[in-house]
This record gives structure tokens, C-alpha cells and sequence, in this order.
């Protein structure tokens, strides 16, 4: 009865093992279909988030969302500030066509609609919000708040509803035709990043001619899965600064955030006049409360948008009352930021579309299809959680890639060089040390280099190995040395007025990467190098790119090519993946690893 038990438990942790890499393998295949989404010359865009929500005794028979109300005082217990509507109802036509009304005037171009439910309060206010803004010229999408199962069934099920429903409607605002809808941040905390890649593949292979979704999150992953990236609100940033201080938080951060989205993403940029939600009772103090400061808040965001040139401009809000973030005409602050918004949309409008980014380097066409054909003959692993540039790229070459779980890199008889000559570490500053003896996913990974493997380690952060994700708190034990890669902290961001530039050690083994470029001006800049005095005697080292200071002084190496044992470890600083020399460094060291397992 023992044998049978421990046999029962073997093949249940099997399973579970298996199930694992299934999942991680159809991520993958997931991920690719994404890959094929590409999104250039956005034709700019002012859009306002929008609340169907609200409702009154005399069109809905009942107060929604609004309470404490004082018509004579004109107070409002649930709102900030009081509408110059008064406590309106969002199912009033007359209310929805003065809101378009406005909009249209101010320049904006349409409305994102708080969307919850199929048929509850706020969808049933949808019919009139699409047909008014018809009238107007302006274009309405949903913001998708909820999945309250959890369960990415059932976000698919209300997506759907969404797209058959209003998804032709000529006022549904739409991208080459197809229909756009936004995704708030908890929706995307309920089921998670992977499950919403599931649901827009899904969606899109359901719905003739696709759509396109807008993921609430600041993130290279989610704008892998997403086809643009977002954030719903900055008070969190802007909270108890002065205008200029919100400049110049605006003016670093921006630029930051397009860089993130790419080239081939939907780049937005949220604004807001102010926040302030301290009325709310289930609010607790100290709030993150943004001080509107005479509406100067809100045009110092307005420039430093316009000057980061995102492909939309999102203003939070149209009308949340409750928070204090409304650009509806109030009677404390009146139609100021409806006059800012008429000022500096059209503005924005006027500016070029973003381009790609150029990509420097001298790949040939004929170059690339050969690299992509080997690539597709040679089995690669990727390490879990790798969502760098490198595994995009991959993705894009049609390679032979295959995901693997934890479990399945510390086993010998899976992750071996026979199985797999080339494995990725494409992730981040933690990875998972230790599965169920102390450090065997380090020991694992030590031994497929030994044994003949090649380990290219093109991370998304700038230290890889560094946290062990098992260790709670999360604790640095910075096991990049251990992998044959001593990296050091240089600096967080390069030392003022110092010219820095990158050279190529050995143009044989990076024909395609320019001999001299710059490092990056915007982004993080963190920089980790390879320090060749650092590693261990007897280590073979071939530098590859090397960052050269404006005195001549080396400052480590970006790229780098380490023997080890019977195998090889291939590193490159993480910022030299996605900025415009990217490619061809990526090109070039494929080539290598590709050359050297001959």
C-alpha cells in the first residue's frame, strides 16, 4: 500500500510537472500570434474616460451614485465638486447630448465608457452614449472594469458581448476598421497577464476582422499581449507636488512610457486636472490628493504630453465626481479645463504620427531569411518568465522555441544540450533558485553549460539572477558570478556631462552591429557591466562590445562571449536589446550561438 501511495504522489507531481510545461509551451504559441500585431502611424487621438453611472430620482426612479445631495447648496456628499448639471442622470439624453456637446467643442475626440456588466446599469446607458456621439462626430469605446468569477471564460463571454453588440457601430471607436476596447488594471489583476493573451487570441480568431484592446499596465509584457498599454490615473506620481514639480516629473516620465509601448504598440499618455477623493468614506486617509493649482496642473500635463508625442492622450476623467478628476464644467472650477482642452488638443493633433524606430545596422535581406531558417532547425529553451526583447525577436523569426517550467529545468533528462543546444534567460533581476533542493535550478543550469550548452542570457531587467523569487522577503543572492558572469552595479543613471559610447571588440563576430554607437539618453539606465579583471582566472573571455568613456577609460562590457567547460554563456546588457542597434545585436550574436554549436 506505501509502494502505491508513493507511486500515486510520483505520477500526480508528474503530471503536475508536465501540465506545466504545456502551459508555459502554449504561452508561447499564444504570445506569436501576437507578434503578427503590428501598430504604426496611430492617427492621434484626445480621449476622455467617461461615467454611465450616475442616475436620479426622476429619470431612473432612484439615486445611482450620488448622495448626501443639496440642490439649494449645491452639494454633493459622494462628490468633490458639484456638476454645473446638477445631479444628473446618465440615461438623460438631453444630459449625454450636452456632454458630447462640450467634447465636441473642446476638441476631444471621443469618450472611454465605464463598462461592468452585460444589461446592467452602465450597459444599458451604453445605446444612448453611441447614438449621441454619433450625432457629434465623436467616437465611444468601453472601459472594461471587472471579471468577478475570475475566470478568463468569463472575461472572453462579456468581451464578446461587447464586440457583437456595439462592436459596428458606427460611433464605436475603431483602428483599421477594428473595434477598440480598453482594459482597466483590476480587470487584468483578475485573471492575470496570461489570461488576458488567451482571451484577445480567443477574441480575435471569434470576432470576424479582430479588435484591438488597450491593457491598463506600464509594462514590456503587457505590451507584448495588448496591442497599446495605458495607465488610468497619475495621482499616485503627482500627488503633493507644485506644477513644476509635476513637470518635471511629466517630462522624465513621458517619454519613458511611449519608449515602453514600442514602436509597433498603441503609445497613450493619461492626464488629469486634478484628483481628489477624500469625501469617499471608504477611502482612508493619508489620499494621494493632486492639487489642481488654478488648472495649472493640468496644462503643464497637457505640454509635457505634446511633447512626448504618444499616439493618444487620455484625460481622467470626463466625470468622476467622486475623485475630484472631472473636466466637466463644475461650479467650483467652471469650464477652465474644457478651455485648456480646446487650447492643446488640436495641438497635439497637428504633430507628426510616431514613426518605427530606425533601426541602425547593415542586415541583409538575404542574411536574415538564412539566420531565420536555422533557426528553425535548432530546438531552444526558454527560461520561465522571460519576456525580454530577444524572446520577441525570436518569436518574430519563426524560431524553434519551447518554453520550459522550473521543474523541468532541474530535471537532467529534459533540460540537456542534446535537447536543447541553446537556452534564454529572458527575464528579470529574480528568477527561481532553488525547486526543491537549496540552489538546484543554479546547479542545473551550471551543469547544461559544463556539458556543452549554450546559455544566453539577454535579460529584460538590468541584473539577472540576482533575486531568488522562493526567498520571502525577496532577498538578493546575486548568482550571476556563479553562472560565469561577474556583473557589477556601475551607476543607476551616467555620471553628468560624461560622453559615453559604445564600441565593437571584434567586428568578425558582430559584422552587422555598428563600430561606435551612443548609450541610450532616455529609458532605465542602469548600467551592469561584465567586468573582465572580476572573473576567474583561466576563464576564456571574448569581449564583443566594450562602453568607452569621453577620457578613453573602459567601463565594462555590454556584450560578451564567455567559455565554460564543454559550453558557453552569451550576455548582453539589457538595454542594447531594444534601442535601435537592437536588432542587428541580436542578429549578430544568434549567429554566434548558431555558428558555434557546428
Amino acid at each position: 500500500m506505501m509502494k502505491q501511495a508513493i507511486l500515486a504522489v510520483a505520477a500526480i507531481i508528474g503530471a503536475a510537472i508536465i501540465w506545466q510545461g504545456v502551459k508555459a509551451q502554449m504561452a508561447v504559441e499564444l504570445l506569436a500570434e501576437r507578434a503578427k500585431a503590428v501598430w504604426r502611424k496611430v492617427p492621434k487621438k484626445v480621449l476622455a474616460f467617461y461615467y454611465p453611472w450616475y442616475g436620479n430620482p426622476k429619470v431612473s426612479g432612484r439615486w445611482f451614485h450620488w448622495s448626501e445631495v443639496d440642490e439649494a447648496k449645491k452639494q454633493i456628499g459622494s462628490s468633490t465638486n458639484y456638476p454645473v448639471l446638477g445631479p444628473y442622470d446618465s440615461h438623460d439624453p438631453k444630459v449625454v447630448e450636452q456632454h458630447c456637446r462640450w467634447a465636441k467643442e473642446a476638441g476631444i475626440d471621443g469618450f472611454i465608457v465605464s463598462w461592468w456588466h452585460p444589461n446592467d446599469f452602465h450597459d444599458r446607458a451604453m445605446p444612448l452614449i453611441l447614438d449621441t456621439a454619433q450625432k457629434f462626430g465623436l467616437e465611444v469605446t468601453a472601459y472594461f472594469e471587472t471579471v468577478p468569477t475570475r475566470r478568463k471564460e468569463q472575461a472572453l463571454e462579456y468581451v464578446m458581448h461587447l464586440l457583437n453588440r456595439y462592436g459596428k457601430h458606427p460611433a464605436w471607436l475603431k483602428l483599421n476598421g477594428k473595434p477598440v476596447i480598453f482594459v482597466y488594471g483590476r480587470a487584468i489583476g483578475e485573471i492575470g497577464l496570461d489570461g488576458w493573451l488567451w482571451v484577445i487570441v480567443e477574441a480575435n480568431r471569434r470576432y470576424e476582422g479582430g479588435a484591438v484592446f488597450i491593457g491598463d499596465q506600464i509594462s514590456k509584457r503587457a505590451a507584448r499581449i495588448f496591442d497599446g498599454i495605458h495607465t488610468y490615473n497619475i495621482t499616485d506620481q503627482t500627488a503633493g507636488k507644485s506644477p513644476e514639480e509635476i513637470r518635471k516629473w511629466a517630462e522624465q516620465t513621458f517619454p519613458n512610457w511611449v519608449e515602453t509601448a514600442g514602436s509597433d504598440r498603441i503609445a497613450c499618455l493619461t492626464i488629469i486636472p486634478g484628483y481628489d477623493d477624500s469625501k469617499l468614506p471608504d477611502r482612508k486617509p493619508p489620499r494621494p490628493i493632486t492639487e489642481r493649482h488654478g488648472g495649472e496642473t493640468y496644462r503643464v500635463l497637457w505640454e509635457a504630453a505634446i511633447a512626448a508625442n504618444p499616439d493618444w492622450v487620455l484625460i481622467t476623467s470626463w466625470n468622476e465626481w467622486h475623485e475630484g478628476s472631472e473636466i466637466e464644467p463644475s461650479v467650483e472650477n467652471g469650464d477652465r479645463e474644457l478651455k485648456t482642452t480646446a487650447k492643446y488638443a488640436p495641438k497635439f493633433k497637428q504633430l507628426p504620427t510616431r514613426e518605427a524606430k530606425k533601426r541602425i545596422g547593415t542586415i541583409s535581406e538575404q542574411e536574415r531569411n538564412s539566420l531565420k531558417a536555422a533557426l528553425q532547425k535548432v530546438s531552444i529553451a526558454i527560461l520561465p518568465n522571460s519576456d525580454s526583447e530577444c524572446v520577441w525577436w525570436l518569436l518574430s523569426m519563426n524560431a524553434k522555441v519551447k518554453t520550459l517550467s522550473w521543474e523541468q529545468i532541474v530535471d537532467a533528462k529534459v533540460f540537456d544540450p542534446t535537447n536543447f543546444p541553446i537556452a534564454v534567460y529572458g527575464g528579470g533581476e529574480s528568477y527561481r533558485a532553488t525547486v526543491s533542493s537549496e540552489n538546484d535550478v543554479l546547479k542545473s543550469l551550471q551543469r547544461y553549460v559544463q556539458n556543452g550548452g549554450t546559455l544566453m542570457v539577454l535579460p529584460s531587467m538590468p541584473m539577472p539572477f540576482h533575486y531568488d523569487e522562493t526567498r520571502l522577503p525577496t532577498k538578493a543572492v546575486h548568482h550571476a558570478p556563479q553562472l560565469w558572469l561577474p556583473l557589477f552595479v556601475a551607476w543607476e543613471r551616467p555620471p553628468q556631462g560624461q560622453k559615453l559610447n559604445f564600441f565593437v571588440c571584434d567586428k568578425k563576430l558582430m559584422p552587422n552591429v555598428p563600430e561606435r554607437f551612443p548609450y541610450p539618453e532616455s529609458g532605465d539606465l542602469r548600467w551592469r557591466p561584465f567586468l573582465p579583471e572580476k572573473a576567474p582566472l583561466g576563464l576564456k573571455i571574448t569581449p564583443l562590445i566594450e562602453l568607452i568613456d569621453g577620457n578613453g577609460r573602459s567601463q565594462g562590457l555590454g556584450v560578451v562571449l564567455v567559455r565554460a567547460g564543454k559550453g558557453k554563456v552569451i550576455y548582453a546588457w539589457f538595454r542594447l536589446l531594444d534601442i535601435n542597434v537592437g536588432e542587428a545585436i541580436l542578429h549578430d550574436l544568434w549567429a554566434l550561438a548558431l555558428s558555434t554549436e557546428k
